[in-house]
């Protein structure tokens, strides 16, 4: 057997050589990681021989996924429940996993599922099967070769402590008690979590089916699924009506397709995309490594993977030029791809420097598997927008196994209980634009960015480079001319901050380039004015230049005025004749007794008193004289919110529908003391000194008609102009032609962000969301005293009830931004996590809101307690409020200014 060479510092052709002696000369991959276990899967594991006529719920694919959504939902609905498999169970992309389970991620979610899938395949199903289910504690050494690289791992290492994992960090020196035979010259710091195991996915999938076909689930193999039908009702709702099977047809509502890589084609059989794409994904295993038993995996940052197995080494990672699996086929089962050794060439360089014994041994195997990518490396679940009972757990970014016990678990409680233990409102199918100038461009450039940066750091305020200028507004122009840096949310494209020189200059050379690829695939790497500046952000300390530019902007909006472009929120008209029966159904407030012309600011919650959306609603006429309703509300949820409303009018057989009207409609919005010197010349028709807060008067801007209304977001005196999406530029251009002479200036979503947070306003999904409810964000002002909403029975008993958790603010003095995520300590134990941060330049400090957490909550406890922050591993102290400190009484809002305050915000520009 050849050896790998460690000249410069291995050798390539040694390496393959090693490889195709020991396949024979050949090279033809055909091995695989788990050979005894495997073969358990070839064996049929259902007595049943023919398919039921119906069930509650029918599970498509015997994965990792689908066996644990099948287990979970067969102890909800026992033997109404049909799991099938077009061949063998594992046999799509779970049984060549890595098997690998690391304990937390970079959200709270998916780190919450990742502990679900741990306990149980290390407690829960070893109890009821009576067996080992596949699982060998290891730990993982989480390395990092530079500062900004270990404030990487420490700020989700941090969130992870709020979640309950056992994580540790390490200094250089300490990595050798625990790993041996690490290389660690590079190596600038390092987070150890020793709860981190590996699993073995058929032994694993195979405990799930045993309890499952328990509690009566029936589990078929060699049963391919040809076709789901859907009816349509008199609404025009599609539903899921049947499964139909090579073997027979199944009758049933709901359906969850947990078919992996191949999950597309099951959903083009009921005309529901499903955002994805699949690359190839390679590993090696070596030969034998002596001193490697017992030790942990490693995850080293940027470069690999490395996880021991038996007395030898698994490694892998993710590069940036992936071969794309353009067409799987979609009878692919137990399959393998051949592995090209020019794209792991950079994992073979990285799994040495870290581990330099891997480069003294041959290889046993190698595995190059399909596997299936997101555009934000979230998974793909919860029910489709165009068909009730389709449900979707799919894509989990190579993460299946690890994620796949939580996921199922959720997965199930969603279609039983309407509605995930937790919010998961990242992961929701949901949560995709649809508006996109080219589709498949956008899905192609994302997929491929997120895969290539999977093991790269990730600042808070980068911004893609793929899938961009997809979705732009009317006004995209006028803003870059004024030196917009865009950034992508939600897929449309909106200033972040305005560029100016010394001389206040914009920089109008920012426009986002066509994608690069990273410069792979034979694309020439960009160097473009648009990445230099976004590089300028991406720091773990106040970027000099942007925090400078954005505090710039939020200081001159509560001295003097700025113009925020918002017609990237979402918008919708409710119409139809029961359109008054569906708001008071929809909204928490009864806009049935509000005057037309009154935008009333409420909530939109579901049955368990979740918050599904915070909205800004009122009532119009349609041109018949009845009356309809406008609402807006944030962009980031806006397909989710529209579904949402629809299920509603679907489910109550209500006679309206929902309109989206985001792109038709435009909203300039001018806040700040001299918003009234700016827009009255321009609607001198009315006085807008006379508009109460929350009303709306119709009005002409250079001859456009629009709405004028009386609103902020920044808790300033302030207006917003809607207008019809045509007229918008017109409007924009007499705003700002006198907007100098003000000394106004224009202001992006940073701005907003910070402004926004520095008074108190609530930002969906982070500081609410459906895991909230309103008592415990405090906004039960927002919620009438009735029956009539959906959701006011379990306000109610809330209201009544101990609660568990409730919001706080906290300020905080220190020469580092928060982002949100930082762990909240109270008298030495974490009690929480804060939800979102930003730096507030009025109060100069930096302000977050977070969920305090304990039994019985009261706002005596939180006031009393000795609080810090936690940010990258880094405790300081920190100041508890019930609300925040600025201008708790909104006057500025009113119109109620102080001169001493507006001297002093003066002086810090």
């Amino acid at each position: 057997m050849s050896r790998l060479c460690r000249s410069k510092p291995y050798c390539l052709n040694s390496f393959k050589r090693a490889y195709s002696v020991l396949r024979g000369g050949n090279g033809t991959i055909n091995d695989v990681p788990y050979e005894s276990s495997i073969h358990k899967t070839k064996k049929s594991s259902t007595p049943n021989a023919k398919l039921p006529s119906e069930a509650d719920v029918v599970v498509i694919g015997a994965g990792s996924i689908g066996c644990s959504t099948a287990y979970h939902l067969s102890k909800l609905y026992g033997s109404k429940v049909v799991l099938l498999e077009k061949d063998k169970i594992t046999s799509g992309t779970t049984w060549h996993t890595a098997g690998i389970l690391w304990s937390y991620r970079p959200s709270e979610t998916e780190t919450l599922m990742h502990l679900q899938t741990r306990e149980l395949i290390s407690e829960i199903l070893p109890k009821e099967t009576g067996e080992d289910a596949g699982w060998l504690k290891t730990g993982t050494l989480s390395t990092a070769k530079t500062s900004d690289g270990l404030s990487d791992m420490m700020q989700s290492a941090t969130l992870a402590k709020t979640c309950g994992v056992e994580i540790y960090q390490l200094k250089q020196h300490e990595i050798l008690d625990i790993h041996p035979l690490l290389n660690v010259d590079d190596v600038y710091g390092a987070v150890y979590s020793p709860g981190d195991g590996t699993m073995d996915p058929a032994t694993y999938c195979m405990a799930y089916l045993k309890v499952a076909q328990k509690h009566g689930a029936k589990v078929f193999e060699n049963c391919n699924v040809i076709d789901i039908t859907t009816a349509e009702n008199d609404l025009g709702m599609r539903k899921v009506t049947s499964v139909v099977t090579d073997q027979g047809a199944i009758k049933t509502n709901i359906v969850v397709n947990c078919t992996g890589a191949w999950a597309p084609y099951i959903g083009q059989m009921v005309g529901v995309r499903i955002p994805q794409l699949t690359f190839k994904h390679a590993y090696v295993v070596t030969e034998g490594i002596p001193g490697i038993r017992n030790t942990p995996m490693v995850r080293d940052q940027a470069t690999v993977y490395i996880k021991p197995q038996g007395d030898a080494l698994l490694f892998g990672g993710y590069e940036t030029s992936p071969h794309l699996v353009e067409n799987l086929p979609k009878d692919f089962s137990f399959g393998l791809y051949d592995l090209d050794w020019e794209v792991f060439d950079e994992h073979i360089t990285g799994a040495i420097n870290r581990i330099p014994a891997i480069a003294n041994v041959g290889i046993r195997s190698t595995v190059c598997g399909p596997e299936s990518f997101t555009i934000d490396s979230k998974p793909n679940m919860g029910e489709s927008v165009e068909v009730r009972g389709f449900f979707v757990g799919s894509a989990f970014n190579s993460a299946g196994m690890m994620t796949g016990g939580g996921a199922g678990r959720q997965l199930a409680h969603w279609v039983y209980h309407g509605r995930p233990e937790f919010d998961l409102i990242n992961c929701d199918i949901r949560r995709y634009q649809t508006h996109f100038s080219n589709y498949n461009k956008w899905l192609w450039e994302r997929c491929h960015e997120k895969f290539a940066k999977r093991f790269k750091l990730v600042y808070k305020h980068d911004q893609n480079l793929s899938g961009r200028n997809q979705r732009t507004g009317i006004l995209h122009e006028c803003h870059a001319s004024r030196g917009a840096l865009f950034g992508c949310r939600g897929g449309f494209e909106r200033p972040a901050y305005y560029v100016k020189d010394g001389e206040g200059v914009p920089n109008s050379n920012l426009s986002v380039p066509e994608y690069d690829f990273y410069g792979s695939y034979g694309f020439e790497k960009h160097n473009s004015g648009y990445q230099n500046e976004v590089l300028k952000d991406c720091t773990y300390n106040f970027a000099e230049q942007s925090h400078h530019l954005i505090g710039q902007e939020c200081l001159t909006c509560r001295t003097s005025a700025a113009v925020f472009d918002l017609s990237y929120m979402a918008k919708y008209y409710l119409t139809g004749p029961d359109a008054e029966k569906a708001i008071k159904r929809l909204l928490s407030r009864d806009m049935t007794k509000y005057p037309d012309g009154r935008f009333v600011y409420a909530l939109m919650l579901n049955k368990a008193g979740g918050i599904e959306s915070d909205v800004v609603c009122t009532r119009i006429r349609n041109n018949s004289g009845d009356p309809a309703y406008y609402i807006t509300a944030a962009s980031s949820g806006e397909l989710y919110f529209q579904a949402h409303m629809q299920q509603v009018l679907q489910d109550e057989s209500l006679k309206c529908s929902i309109e989206n009207v985001t792109d038709d409609r435009a909203i300039l919005s001018i806040q700040g003391p001299k918003s009234v010197n700016i827009l009255q010349p321009l609607v001198s028709a009315i006085s807008l000194k006379d508009l109460k807060y929350g009303d709306w008067k119709e009005a002409h801007v250079a001859d456009k008609p629009l709405m004028v209304g009386r609103l902020s977001f920044v808790g300033e005196l302030g207006f917003e102009c809607h207008c019809d999406s045509k007229h918008a530029k017109a409007v924009y251009e007499a705003i700002m032609q006198d907007a100098d002479k003000h000394g106004v200036r224009l202001a992006g979503y940073r701005a907003l962000d910070s402004l926004s947070t520095e008074i108190g306003f609530h930002h969906w999904p982070d500081t609410i969301c459906r895991g909230d409810n309103p008592v415990e964000a405090r906004l039960t002002k927002l919620c009438d005293k009735t029956s009539l909403y959906i959701g006011s029975k379990a306000v109610q008993e809330l209201e009544s009830s101990p609660l568990n958790k409730k919001q706080a603010c906290f300020t905080v003095d220190m020469n580092v931004p928060l982002y949100g995520h930082e762990a909240v300590w109270r008298n030495d134990e974490i009690v929480g996590y804060l939800s979102t941060a930003d730096y507030a330049y009025a109060l100069g400090c930096n302000i977050g809101f977070g969920y305090v957490k304990s039994p019985s909550i009261t706002d005596k406890f939180i006031l009393s307690g000795n609080y810090e922050i936690e940010r990258m591993g880094i405790r300081y102290p920190a100041t508890v409020h019930i609300s925040s400190p600025f201008d708790p009484g909104f006057k500025r809002m009113m119109g109620r200014y102080s001169d001493d305050d507006q001297n002093k915000f003066l002086s810090k520009l």
